[in-house]
């Protein structure tokens, strides 16, 4: 297998989750405020994202949305406070106690809605969960790719640094001219120049990615696994099958419908009159002391909870409409991601075919050549300058289908779980 090869199978696939956890050591804080691990190695992607679920502020955040759905739980679960009362008048004065008693399952009903709009709140932080994901992996495959391109100028470099041993050679025997050392001199400079470059774009790409680990000082490292392309690719109706259940956008519009569809019965319920049981103790001086019992109830005679019923009846439509949109829309993004990683492989496999197979001869062929003088070294120069271009171009299209990948993986609910 060449080297090039070997670069084009370290780069294709970013994680295996072969291989434990990377060495860490305290020196960050995390979302919960207590000390994050920073890698001191190269990342999985997997661990990588396990890095960004654990410090992202911004996700700690919404799980609190959770903690909140419990609180209205707990607020449903409580009974009405009773009402305490007292009155005195020439010859009389009493105390007594009200309290509203829901009989007809108002409470139940209520403890329900909470409960499902804790599955809500649940599911609405899953979906904060997967954007961070998705915005993590992409960052990944940037900076696993950025590291390859860095690899690919400095063996470029390298491979000139060679050839100007053989120009220098050549001119020294006098079978070339001293131009073509200040031409290959010149062209030392410029692959310096885009070594630099290259190296700042990794930079950049590192310092990206720890901005979404939300490890500012983190020196970030990627490490992919050696796979190969050779895989078959899934099947629609499969993952549609299995994206159905997992999806955490489907999930959260159908807590959402459920929750909704549970308020009209919440509403209907509320329509019901609460009676309240009032006791109070009276000491009279004319009639001594007794104890008066009573019932009160609200007469829905104008206000029926119509307009609450209404509403309710209406965001439920309103949620089975957006049910509707996110199923529609998660089944196309699906389709297209497979689409797309179809295409981006049959590229990657052509280009490794046809471009990739031709790097080492054309190298060879292009050093014997001009050691025979039956090219000069313009000739040279172009040859290694299109070896590097081929090599990056074919990097660009690896990057690609990485994010493919990563895409169908997104769109089936095929992610790693961060609990």
């Amino acid at each position: 297998m060449t080297k090039c090869h070997v670069l084009a199978a370290a780069v294709l696939l970013a994680c295996a989750g072969a291989r434990g956890e990377a060495q860490v050591a305290p020196m960050a804080v995390a979302a919960d405020g207590t000390a994050a691990p920073v890698p001191q190695q190269a990342v999985t992607l997997e661990e990588y994202l396990r890095l960004v679920v654990r410090n992202q502020p911004s996700l700690a955040a919404d799980r609190l949305e959770t903690g909140l759905a419990r609180a209205d739980t707990r607020t449903a679960s409580a009974f009405p406070n009773p009402t305490a009362s007292a009155y005195g008048k020439p010859g009389e004065h009493g105390v007594g106690i009200e309290q509203p008693i829901p009989i007809f399952g108002q409470r139940g009903l209520r403890i329900e809605n909470a409960k499902k709009g804790e599955m809500t709140a649940a599911a609405h932080a899953d979906v904060a969960v997967n954007t961070a994901l998705n915005e993590a992996a992409l960052a990944f495959n940037e900076l696993l790719v950025a590291q390859k391109r860095v690899e690919v100028w400095q063996d470029a470099q390298q491979s000139l640094d060679k050839a100007a041993y053989i120009v220098r050679g050549q001119i020294e025997a006098g079978a070339r001219s001293k131009y073509d050392g200040s031409r290959l001199a010149l062209q030392l400079a410029q692959m310096g120049m885009q070594v630099a470059k290259a190296k700042a774009a990794l930079r950049a790409a590192a310092t990206h990615a720890a901005q979404v680990a939300a490890i500012p000082r983190w020196n970030a490292r990627a490490e992919g696994s050696v796979q190969t392309l050779e895989q078959q690719l899934p099947d629609y109706e499969t993952l549609w099958a299995q994206a159905g259940t997992r999806l955490p956008a489907l999930r959260s519009a159908q807590a959402e419908l459920d929750q909704a569809r549970h308020k009209i019965d919440v509403a209907r319920r509320d329509a019901l009159p609460t009676p309240s049981v009032g006791v109070t103790r009276v000491k009279s001086r004319g009639d001594g002391n007794y104890t008066q019992w009573g019932v009160s109830m609200e007469i829905p005679l104008f206000d029926r909870n119509q307009g609450a019923i209404d509403r309710a009846k209406m965001e439920a439509e309103q949620a089975e409409l957006r049910w509707q949109a996110a199923n529609r829309n998660a089944q196309s993004e699906l389709y297209g991601a497979l689409q797309q990683l179809e295409l981006k492989r049959e590229s990657v496999h052509a280009y490794e075919k046809q471009g990739l197979s031709q790097i080492d001869p054309l190298k060879q062929m292009a050093g014997d050549a001009y050691r025979l003088g039956q090219g000069g070294i313009l000739e040279l120069i172009d040859a290694l300058g299109s070896i590097t271009e081929h090599r990056l171009e074919y990097l660009d299209l690896v990057k690609d289908y990485l994010d493919a990948e990563w895409q169908v993986r997104l769109a089936s609910g095929n992610v790693p779980q961060m609990d």
